[in-house]
């Protein structure tokens, strides 16, 4: 019975010799450094050589086919960028921008002052803002509560969905003691929702009902000075926790591309073999505990390894590419 090596099918050539395949993508290796098997290459920037290590059998050169794999990349671009384009707020072009200002409760003094401040509000969110005064006897016969009453109001007066209503009620009468029972609620257009939150909304509340609490101004100043503290505080952009994640798989993507393409050996397709003098350039580096400059009289006399092939100089007494030791002969 024939028996088959453990070691696996050997092959020779056309002499009966044998010879060995190389295995994978073992000529790619680049190293600032001496490995086994490897030679020194040398790469010109600005006129100065950069040397650089890589197998006997290196072809420095660039195969631009490979850039064809970053096709694969396409969809994972395409989503980044969606998710990075949802972030952001987009106003949209066709809609009613007329401000409305309807005071039937006589509770705002500067009109122009109001008008202001909902432009700068406008200009600064791409959002359409309105105010709406009134008695509560104006709604509480036909609504539960001035949120349904804010709701059909939106319906009459705007047909998009690009508006911020506010709306501000109170009695005609005052109680006893002098006091006004006010309430005010809000309307958001859908398309306008998006804009409308983060540290400009709570500015605005805030600011709002502190106003209209302490009543130091009169309404229409409280409503200006709340409008103008969510322009103050507003940001274009969306918040950094929203683009955590795609940042992170856009770097994540880039970094793999930059590999998987092969652009970082394109700073190497122009290089050219260098001579082997410069192995004093390893300043030192030890193999074991054995320090080549302190035994590198001279690199002009050199041998070669015979178990790596590699050449080295004769003073040495183990190889600087393979690590084995040499015997003197």
């Amino acid at each position: 019975m024939l028996n088959q090596s453990e070691e696996g099918p050997h092959r020779g050539g056309p002499d009966g010799s044998p010879h060995s395949e190389s295995v994978g993508r073992r000529s790619s290796r680049i190293s600032k450094t001496r490995f086994p098997g490897s030679s020194r290459y040398a790469v010109y920037h600005r006129g100065k050589p950069r040397y650089f290590y890589a197998y006997r059998n290196y072809e420095p050169k660039f195969d631009f086919k490979r850039l064809l794999i970053g096709i694969i990349y396409i969809p994972f671009l395409l989503f980044i960028a969606l998710s990075v384009k949802q972030s952001f707020f987009k106003v949209p072009k066709d809609y009613n921008h007329n401000i409305v200002i309807s005071d039937d409760a006589d509770v705002i003094a500067d009109e122009w002052a109001l008008q202001d401040s909902l432009k700068g509000f406008m200009e600064k969110t791409g959002v359409t803002p309105s105010v709406i005064t009134l008695f509560d006897d104006e709604w509480n016969g036909s609504y539960l509560t001035l949120v349904q009453y804010a709701n059909a109001r939106y319906s009459q007066e705007f047909n998009d969905e690009m508006h911020w209503l506010i709306v501000y009620s109170r009695p005609k009468v005052y109680t006893a003691d002098g006091a006004v029972e006010w309430r005010w609620e809000e309307r958001q257009g859908e398309d306008a929702a998006p804009a409308l939150k983060g540290r400009g909304m709570q500015k605005f509340n805030s600011t709002m009902q502190e106003l209209l609490g302490d009543g130091s101004v009169n309404v229409g100043t409280a409503i200006s000075k709340a409008f103008d503290s969510f322009t103050d505080n507003v940001s274009v952009l969306p918040h950094l926790s929203v683009l955590i994640m795609p940042l992170f798989m856009l770097a994540f993507l880039l970094i793999h591309a930059y590999f998987m393409l092969g652009l970082n050996e394109l700073k190497y397709r122009k290089a050219v073999p260098a001579p082997e003098e410069g192995i004093d350039d390893v300043s030192g580096t030890a193999y074991g505990d054995y320090e080549i400059k302190d035994k590198i009289a001279s690199a002009k006399n050199r041998k070669i390894c015979p178990y790596c092939g590699g050449s080295y100089s004769q003073v040495l007494t183990r190889c600087p590419h393979c690590n084995a030791m040499i015997s003197e002969e």
